[in-house]
């Protein structure tokens, strides 16, 4: 049966009982959470993880880099003749163990990469039994009290932008089924592109927007 239709006639049927009045309610968000879904899950997986491929592997290939440039400086130190023949030429140069203690942080920055990129782009959920509707209303909600710019909406998929503090901006994705919201939070710098590097930044306003949205489920 076409779900206008069986809708029409649950209209019809409501009256002033507050018992028939809960029964079309209640057999409203039924209907609303079988009816027909444009994006899924998957599709929202999909979308996001092709919208962030660039900025992920760009990010790896920065914490190889910085780790690469960090082995190859400590191999130039401790097995070959570099800092003999620098310091031949100045005898002002660092000592090997301040530039060990120099090369040591970008080493460390690297392995941290490895660490916090996968973070970066997991997806939180939150479980909730509301309709699809309600869903809908709950994020308009969001929106207007975090002041979120509106980037890109696709059935059930949104993509906020938001500043916060200090000008610090962040790309907000955003995704409700029947089941669960499912959001991803990324600071980003000045150009746009995300990082790995946001103490924190990111993980707080995850948890701020999951608290609203905790607050009116």
């Amino acid at each position: 049966m076409n779900l206008i239709l069986v809708k029409e006639v649950l209209s019809t049927f409501q009256s002033q009982s507050s018992f028939r009045s809960l029964v079309v309610v209640k057999f409203n968000q039924i209907i609303d959470n079988f009816a027909p879904i444009d994006m899924t899950y998957e599709d929202f997986v999909t979308k996001f993880k092709k919208t962030n491929s660039f900025e992920k592997y760009w990010n790896y290939f920065i914490s190889i880099a910085v780790i690469g440039i960090g082995i190859s400086a400590l191999f130039l130190l401790h097995f070959t003749d570099w800092h003999e023949n620098k310091k031949a030429i100045n005898e002002n140069i660092m000592p090997v163990w301040g530039i060990d203690l120099s090369v040591g942080p970008l080493i460390f920055l690297g392995l941290y990469g490895f660490w916090r990129i996968p973070k970066t782009y997991k997806i939180a959920s939150i479980k909730s039994d509301k309709s699809l509707a309600e869903k809908s209303n709950l994020i308009n909600i969001i929106v207007a009290e975090f002041q979120f710019i509106i980037l890109e909406r696709e059935d059930q998929y949104y993509h906020f932008k938001y500043t916060g503090r200090f000008w610090t901006s962040f790309d907000i994705y955003c995704f409700y089924d029947a089941n669960n919201f499912y959001l991803n939070t990324q600071q980003i710098d000045s150009g746009n592109d995300g990082g790995f590097i946001d103490f924190g930044t990111s993980k707080r306003l995850t948890n701020k927007i999951k608290r609203k949205l905790l607050d009116n489920l």
